[in-house]
Order: C-alpha cells, then sequence, then structure tokens
C-alpha cells in the first residue's frame, strides 16, 4: 500500500480516536456527577428540557464514530453547553440549600450527620467538577470544529 492511501486512513483514525477520548472522559464526569438521582432532585423545576438531558445521555455513550454522526455529536456539545451555563446560572447559587446544608434555612436542613458530610462534600466538589464538564466540552467543540468545520 503506498503512502498516499494510508495517509487519509491515518487522519481519520487520529481524529476519531481523539473525539471518542474526549467523548470518554465527558462521559466519567457526567454520569459520575450529574446523571445521579440525588441531581436530577436537586434540579428539579429548574429550566433544563428533558430532551437536553437524553441527548447528553446519547452523545457520551458513543464508543464509534461512523460518517454523518459528527452532526449528532455537535448537537449534543450545544446541549452540554447549555446544561452547564444552566446548571452554573440556577443551581450553583442555590446549591446548598437544595442539598440541605445551608444554615440560611434551618427547618430544610438534613439532619442525619452521615448524609450531611456527604452533602457537603457534593456541594464542595461541585463547582470543580462542572467546570470540568465545560472545560471537556469546550475541548470537544474545538476538536469537532477541527476536523469538521462545516459545523459552525
Amino acid at each position: 500500500m503506498s503512502e498516499t492511501v494510508l495517509e487519509p486512513i491515518t487522519l481519520e483514525y487520529t481524529r476519531d480516536t481523539a473525539i471518542l477520548k474526549l467523548l470518554g472522559e465527558l462521559k466519567d464526569v457526567f454520569e459520575n456527577h450529574f446523571d445521579r438521582t440525588w441531581f436530577s432532585l436537586i434540579i428539579d423545576g429548574m429550566p433544563i428540557d428533558f430532551r437536553t438531558v437524553r441527548d447528553i445521555r446519547e452523545v457520551v455513550s458513543l464508543t464509534s464514530l461512523y460518517p454523518g454522526e459528527e452532526w449528532q455529536i455537535y448537537q449534543g456539545v450545544l446541549e452540554l453547553e447549555t446544561f452547564c451555563r444552566t446548571v452554573k446560572r440556577f443551581l450553583l447559587p442555590v446549591l446548598k440549600e437544595r442539598l440541605g446544608i445551608s444554615w440560611l434555612i434551618p427547618k430544610k436542613r438534613v439532619r442525619d450527620t452521615q448524609q450531611y458530610i456527604i452533602r457537603k462534600f457534593v456541594a464542595f466538589t461541585f463547582p470543580y467538577n462542572l467546570e470540568r464538564l465545560r472545560r471537556l466540552t469546550q475541548n470537544l467543540k474545538a476538536s469537532l470544529i477541527l476536523y469538521y468545520p462545516f459545523l459552525q
């Protein structure tokens, strides 16, 4: 086989590997910190569309890429961006109250010490995990635009 034939195949393999690596990292962060029952309870009533979460789940579940799926992945990236902005704007300022660990609303505070400690830990690490999700989303978007400039 000549090098001319192998070049597009190598480029395609490099592209798919880079995108799938980012999708895997996004999947880890999303599933471990945001796609949880406790999280769905604290975002209840917030302006997050059910479709947004469904599209994010679909895109982070991809384990292989086929031609034409770049549009689906890009749509998932847009949903992830919306998700991050919405959570940052509407949940972050009231996170402690939603988790039941705020001193501002003593009536709604969690009484169980173990639950209180776990929720305190969640509140402490949540902004970091949200920023990780946002950064990985931006990295995936940049990679998609690099490899598929027509997406913009």
